[in-house]
């Protein structure tokens, strides 16, 4: 099946397209090809977006050629399946999809847009109406399969984010998150390996080099050093444990995808999402993470006993696969039957 995987040039939502390949493919070197989708003018780019969605609620072909007509061409038509992440690639999917009449897939929300312009949705949480073209999972799909984590390398890693998802972090938050770093690497004698994301803010990632000077590990890669895209699985090898700050639902769940048990870290007071926080809650009860907050003692956790999740993860990723498959083979047998 050759595919085509739409990006609108994030990380986060690059890995989970690839994971869907991959998991279809039953491989991690999946074949496909990757084509960044991008509206010709930047200009008013909110407004071109909420016209491109007012005119999705009915994809016409006089809809579709307006729609698409405010994006860089892109050429399908050689593609058996479409395969996009983020919810502004949405409306793009659908139209290009039922223009070229290709298979697709969406991952993450449509934001308004019909499923039935869509052979299978994936979301995290949340209930599924019958008959929908969705599937719910609990992990999202992801490029990432668990590792072998028998050897000691004595380095730790931690995966900062920055605001969202309700989390708002102040410059004290990252001063005490410091603190307990340097603390729990005197502890271990582990070498901390800091990665941190677009959400960082640069005087965040600033003020966390400052303070962590004495103690970085030299693998650690910095977002506004401008070293471009990362692959987190050659850091994930590195590494014994995985901090994670609890903004992030990609990292948390990359990190959980890679096979460690993961600790999740945020302030004592922030305003969290509910659904995100639903989905926290559903990873701890399932033995993926324990959440820890800024001025925890790592240090007192890390000894704890844990069981591995590989399975647990492998058939998570079988669940998927087989409804996706589903999905699938639905759709074709519509199209013999029209």
């Amino acid at each position: 099946m050759k595919t085509l995987i739409l990006s609108d040039g994030l990380d986060g939502h690059y890995n989970q397209s690839i994971g869907i390949a991959a998991i279809l493919q039953e491989t991690t070197l999946p074949s496909y090809k990757v084509v960044e989708v991008k509206l010709k003018f930047t200009f008013l780019r909110g407004l071109q977006y909420t016209y491109i969605k007012l005119l999705s609620k009915n994809l016409t072909n006089t809809n579709i050629k307006i729609i698409l007509s405010f994006f860089n061409k892109i050429d399908p038509s050689e593609y058996d399946l479409l395969i996009s992440t983020g919810g502004k690639l949405s409306v793009f999917n659908a139209a290009i999809a039922k223009k070229f009449n290709i298979k697709n897939i969406h991952n993450g929300s449509l934001r308004g847009i019909s499923n039935e312009y869509f052979e299978a949705t994936i979301v995290l949480g949340g209930k599924i109406k019958k008959n929908s073209n969705s599937i719910h999972t609990i992990l999202p799909p992801n490029r990432f399969n668990p590792l072998n984590h028998a050897k000691n390398k004595n380095k730790v890693l931690f995966l900062i984010g920055g605001n969202g998802s309700g989390y708002k972090y102040k410059k004290e938050d990252f001063i005490e998150l410091c603190k307990q770093i340097i603390k729990y690497a005197k502890y271990s004698g582990k070498s901390p390996v800091i990665v941190t994301s677009r959400r960082t803010k640069n005087s965040h990632e600033l003020l966390i080099k400052d303070n962590l000077k004495d103690y970085l590990d030299d693998k650690s890669i910095w977002f506004h050093s401008g070293l471009g895209r990362i692959n987190l699985l050659n850091i994930f090898e590195l590494v014994d444990e995985v901090f994670v700050t609890e903004d992030s639902s990609s990292m948390i769940a990359e990190s959980i995808s890679s096979g460690f048990y993961v600790y999740t870290i945020a302030p004592m007071r922030v305003k969290k999402d509910k659904d995100h926080l639903k989905m926290l809650y559903q990873y701890e009860d399932m033995g993926f993470i324990k959440r820890l907050n800024f001025n925890s003692t790592f240090s007192d956790y890390i000894s704890m006993p844990k069981l591995s999740n590989k399975e647990k993860i492998l058939n998570l990723r079988r669940m998927l696969r087989d409804q996706i498959f589903q999905k699938l083979e639905t759709f074709s047998l519509k199209i013999l039957s029209q």
